[in-house]
């Protein structure tokens, strides 16, 4: 059996990331140098982990966590005591807060590179993603990950620093639909790219899909030829939306999107063809996805479901949280890239539609 098959079986079977499951209960639930947070919980259903949790499944046992627990302490109290002399080494972020207030979290520049740079990397290479061209980053800046992880990112693949124009999309997000500021604001950003774009010799797009959409209808014909590479983040991606910006706005383009957070990383597409539903992996077992049925009950292994995650890391537990999107849980492609051997999320979708009268902005 590969190693792949395994993984997949591990989460309807007996176990998931058995070993680095039983070494992060290890680590989090250390009376002494563990995660204060965890360690409360814990006492408070009455379990031990560290002797309690041998397999995936045992995790029933903590509950399912909601995002407004990890927003009712200060973030020392999600981090390990072993590693709170190492907190000024780590990079903090926090959640956009599209649907509540935003929630801090920390990745060890190690965790950081696994989580968001090397599945990309991986990705990248896997897909024909263009090498050595100058990218143009649109987005938000703040306490938001992934203004940190655009500059690695574009290095990986031998590029330098990009060129960025920051919005904000808590304060978009505010303002209505179709109102004076919302309009102002939004052609402040596209002036601003629009000035980049026209005084310099940009290869690849990172931006969201909103973003993406309005450029294209400012840019010239050549500027568009010219794009080589649009990474798409931020929001979940309209098959109908990408086979556009594929086909007919940037067709000289490899497209490749991610699907994640601040809180979790980021997971990567691994087929890029036109016309495709977009599927995204995680890289290694650090995350592990499962899907639910309207009664809270796992549903079965391609079949559609609410997202709850799971993350695996030393200095940061995130146990069963339940995520505002619905996905079906699919097997990496047979010609994955080495590391990607956990189920991935096939076109994931918010579970409740925004309203009919509502546009879409910038973010």
């Amino acid at each position: 059996m590969t190693r792949t098959e395994t993984c997949l079986g591990e989460l309807s079977g007996p176990v998931a990331n058995s070993d680095r499951l039983r070494y992060m209960m290890d680590v989090h639930f250390d009376t002494k140098l563990g995660t204060p947070f965890w360690i409360d919980r814990a006492q408070r259903l009455g379990v031990d982990p560290r002797n309690d949790v041998k397999r995936f499944k045992d995790l029933v046992m903590l509950g399912d966590l909601s995002a407004s627990e990890l927003q009712e302490r200060p973030l020392t109290d999600y981090i390990p005591r072993r590693f709170h002399g190492q907190i000024d080494q780590m990079l903090l972020g926090q959640t956009g807060g599209a649907t509540g207030p935003g929630t801090w979290t920390a990745y060890r520049d190690d965790e950081f590179e696994a989580a968001f740079i090397e599945p990309f990397a991986l990705s990248a290479a896997h897909v024909g993603f263009p090498r050595g061209e100058r990218w143009l980053f649109i987005g938000p800046s703040g306490p938001h990950i992934i203004a940190k992880a655009a500059p690695r990112l574009a290095r990986r693949v031998d590029s330098p620093e990009p060129f960025s124009v920051d919005f904000d999309p808590r304060w978009a997000r505010k303002l209505p639909d179709d109102s004076i500021a919302s309009q102002r604001y939004t052609q402040h950003v596209v002036d601003q790219v629009m000035d980049v774009i026209n005084k310099q010799d940009i290869g690849v797009l990172f931006a969201t899909p909103s973003v993406l959409t309005r450029l294209a209808r400012v840019m010239t014909e050549a500027q568009r030829l010219r794009i080589r590479g649009v990474h798409y983040g931020g929001m979940a991606l309209d098959v109908d939306l990408l086979r556009s910006l594929q086909t007919e706005s940037f067709p000289n383009a490899v497209h490749l999107s991610g699907y994640g957070n601040t809180l979790l990383g980021c997971c990567l597409e691994l087929n890029v063809e036109p016309g495709r539903t977009p599927a995204y992996f995680p890289l290694g077992d650090r995350l592990v996805f499962e899907t639910l049925d309207a009664d809270c009950k796992p549903t079965t292994f391609g079949e559609p479901g609410q997202l709850r995650v799971t993350r695996l890391d030393e200095t940061f537990l995130i146990v069963r949280l339940l995520e505002r999107d619905n996905a079906r849980l699919v097997a990496p492609p047979t010609d994955a890239p080495d590391g990607f051997v956990m189920p991935g999320v096939d076109n994931p979708r918010p579970l409740s539609k925004p309203d009919a009268n509502t546009t879409t902005g910038l973010y």
